[in-house]
């Protein structure tokens, strides 16, 4: 019997499949001139530039592919300045996390003349955004299917999340066939996003009953696919990892991240190390905060990867990266590291006491 009450909103049409990209020209049939977002290179690895030109030849296109790694305000500013001068009706937003969050940005930004810093705390937006239509080229951002737009103040090397209850996009399109491109690290990298994204949802103080469902069949998707005898690139692969990131976009609208996260912001701040990445490295030592300090939900977790005997060691070797937080962290930054961690909003929704002693203490131990 179910003795909470809890809410589930969702409001981005998503349409999954090969070929679902070939929708985008009637989604945006009552629109004239359409802005493109993109990093600079993504268009043309994945081919979908010249898609783009060829399915919306009766448009007016303006390219603002300049998204870099984790997108600063500077480039969202900027984006939104060019959308604006060129007068366009609704964005495309292609690539990663990335270019997905900076999407949303600039739509908002395109819309609302004022200063970043003025809007970021605002629950919603004065002036509706542009329309957006997301579509993912890797497995790992779920970010088409939420609001969230994680922007980068380069200045105080720190992560900010620019999202308003009118920041999501309206359609989603995913496309498994447009994760073709990818490198095997990459697809592995994006993948531990989702993963992480599906785990700190499912236990998150902040976790429902519906986002549960979601979250459970996300987290054993993605480990499955890990465990399983077949390239990371291969078509079955991605199929499953898209879906199963898109799903844990959706977990993580209704319960945010948690310290994971917060301390995977720091690595890629402050190490340079992708955002997937820096979570897989930590995500052992989270799993033995969440064993010591007796999460209930943790023993899920620890089902499904014995049950598929994954090994987190083994994919962080073929990331290239090592798994010992030490050699990657000094002693003396470690505690800067969880000051900074526990500081974020992230922090908040961990299912155990966020002190610094503790973590600290745990994430000095070997795993």
């Amino acid at each position: 019997m179910l003795s909470t009450q809890f809410h589930f909103h969702s409001p981005v049409k998503a349409h999954f499949g090969t070929g679902s990209r070939f929708l985008l020209s009637e989604l945006l049939k009552n629109y004239a001139r359409i802005g493109i977002v993109s990093g600079r290179t993504s268009l043309d690895t994945t081919g979908m530039r010249s898609f783009l030109k060829k399915e919306l030849h009766d448009k007016e296109l303006s390219f603002f592919c300049e998204i870099e790694p984790n997108p600063s305000i500077d480039t969202v500013v900027r984006g939104g300045d060019f959308v604006n001068d060129q007068n366009c009706q609704a964005i495309v937003a292609v690539g990663g996390g990335s270019a997905l969050d900076a999407g949303k940005a600039i739509a908002a930004l395109c819309t609302n003349r004022t200063d970043f810093h003025q809007l970021i705390d605002q629950s919603v937006f004065p002036e509706q955004p542009l329309p957006v239509i997301a579509i993912p080229t890797t497995c790992g951002t779920g970010s088409e299917m939420n609001h969230y737009a994680i922007i980068t103040d380069t200045d105080h090397r720190d992560k900010l999340n620019f999202s308003a209850e009118n920041t999501f996009p309206s359609h989603a399109l995913l496309d498994p066939e447009l994760l073709r491109s990818l490198s095997k690290n990459l697809v592995l990298a994006t993948a531990c996003d989702a993963l992480t994204h599906a785990l700190e949802g499912f236990i998150s103080k902040r976790a429902n009953p519906f986002s549960d469902t979601l979250a459970l069949d996300a987290m054993e998707r993605i480990i499955a696919t890990l465990a399983a005898n077949q390239a990371p690139g291969s078509k079955d692969s991605l199929a499953s990892f898209l879906y199963a990131s898109a799903l844990a976009g959706s977990v993580i609208l209704h319960t945010g991240t948690t310290l994971l996260h917060s301390l995977g912001y720091y690595l890629t701040n402050h190490k340079n190390i992708h955002h997937g990445t820096a979570n897989v490295i930590l995500l052992p030592y989270f799993l033995k905060m969440l064993a010591v300090h007796n999460v209930t939900k943790y023993d899920h977790i620890a089902a499904l990867l014995n049950r598929y005997n994954l090994r987190f060691d083994t994919i962080i070797a073929e990331l290239g990266c090592t798994s010992s937080l030490h050699e990657i962290v000094p002693d003396g930054e470690l505690e800067t590291m969880v000051e900074y961690a526990i500081a974020k909003k992230n922090a908040l929704s961990t299912p155990f006491p966020v002190e610094k002693e503790g973590v600290l203490d745990l994430l000095s131990r070997p795993v």
